[in-house]
Formats: C-alpha cells, sequence, structure tokens
C-alpha cells in the first residue's frame, strides 16, 4: 500500500508547476506528519487518507485535490466508515482539517446505525455528535 500512495505521489508532483513547489512541499510535510498518505478517489478526486483502528479512515482534501494553500479555507474533512456513514467539514484551512481529522467523532453510532452529515463548521459537527 506504501508503494501505491508514494507512486501516486510521484505521479502528482509531476503534474505541478515548479512555482508552487515549496507550498506543496510544506503540505505535504505537515500531513505525512501527521499520519496522512496520497489517495485517488476515482474521477479525478484526490484525497490525503489516515486509517484508524476502529475500522474508520479520515480524509483531506483541497477541494478534490491533495494540494492548495493551507491557510486558505478551501480544505475538507472527514471521517468515514469501513461500511458507509461519514460526518464531514468543509470550508477549513488545513490546521483546522487537521484538527478535525483529530476530534470528529465516528461515522457509526454505538448501535450500529451510520451518521450521514455534512457540516458547516467543526463545532456544530461535535455540538450535533458529541
Amino acid at each position: 500500500m506504501s508503494e501505491l500512495a508514494d507512486e501516486i505521489d510521484l505521479r502528482m508532483e509531476t503534474r505541478t508547476a515548479t512555482r508552487t513547489s515549496p507550498l506543496r512541499a510544506a503540505v505535504r510535510d505537515l500531513l505525512a506528519t501527521a499520519g496522512f498518505r496520497p489517495m485517488e478517489l476515482g474521477g479525478g478526486g484526490e484525497a490525503w487518507y489516515r486509517w484508524s483502528d476502529d475500522g474508520t479512515h479520515a480524509l483531506i482534501s483541497h477541494n478534490g485535490a491533495l494540494y492548495g494553500d493551507p491557510e486558505v479555507k478551501d480544505w475538507i474533512v472527514g471521517q468515514y466508515g469501513e461500511r458507509g456513514g461519514f460526518v464531514e467539514v468543509g470550508g477549513l484551512s488545513l490546521s483546522r482539517a487537521l484538527e478535525g481529522a483529530d476530534t470528529l467523532p465516528s461515522p457509526v453510532r454505538p448501535d450500529g446505525s451510520l451518521v450521514e452529515a455534512l457540516y458547516p463548521s467543526l463545532q456544530q459537527a461535535l455540538d450535533d455528535l458529541g
């Protein structure tokens, strides 16, 4: 799996203009340090993913892409269940998306039912599901 992630990331690197390389490196370093790896989502979409021990995973993207300005509030974070369900928040800076990856609740309730929800802010998601 790591080889595939490295191959995908290398392909993404070759598609990007030289002028954005320092920005890309900063984004990649932040996400890699937090345990995220690049992933193709299909349909041209890409995201950074991180698996959890509880059968869920977090995804972070810049409007369906791997790279963007970390300060611009165009980042999306979500928690996704292995068998369905999602909790997703958009309109975040990269630092807030990383915070959301660590704090958003699982999309699977204790009774096994699934949550499928989009939220306008991390706080609203935490207030509603916490």
